[in-house]
């Protein structure tokens, strides 16, 4: 991603919102600067999605690798137990 073409100014925000915000749905994200630094970016609704269900998938990761060394009990002895109750 070539953030150079990717990056425009809160003025451009103001004056060129429509070419912005279709340069958003060709490439997925844009940057909006202030006084040379980033403030903030603009990104493509199915592109957030994609992000956000990456990291639900890495959190989910992570919680298995956590509890993966802990006792761990089969279905069968867990239904044994239910029943004897």
């Amino acid at each position: 991603m070539n953030t150079q073409t990717n990056t425009f100014s809160v003025t451009d925000l103001r004056h060129k919102t429509s070419q912005i915000l279709q340069k958003v749905q060709d490439s997925g994200i844009v940057f909006v600067v202030q006084h040379s630094k980033i403030k903030a970016a603009v990104v493509d609704p199915e592109y957030l999605d994609a992000l956000q269900k990456a990291q639900e998938d890495y959190l989910d990761i992570l919680e298995f690798d956590q509890t993966i060394d802990l006792p761990r009990i089969s279905l069968e002895k867990h239904k044994h137990q239910k029943q004897a109750t």
